[in-house]
């Protein structure tokens, strides 16, 4: 079970990885004359980035050096 867990964390953490990158990647075409999805484009990648930031700050594995 605790190796089904990691690969949770870690798909979730690539995930979150994915879209904050393709995030800042479309970040500079909202100051050059925005298309009409990319406001929306740049709204559902920030809330994913930061619903994924969540399940993966939730998820993390515990730390083996402290008691517990």
């Amino acid at each position: 079970m605790h190796n089904k867990s990691n690969r949770v964390f870690i798909s979730l953490l690539l995930a979150m990885s994915l879209a904050a990158a393709a995030l800042i990647l479309n970040i500079p075409a909202l100051f050059d004359s925005p298309g009409p999805g990319q406001l929306w484009l740049a709204a559902v990648l920030g809330i994913l980035t930061a619903a994924l930031g969540t399940a993966v700050v939730l998820l993390r594995p515990q730390r083996r050096g402290r008691g517990a």
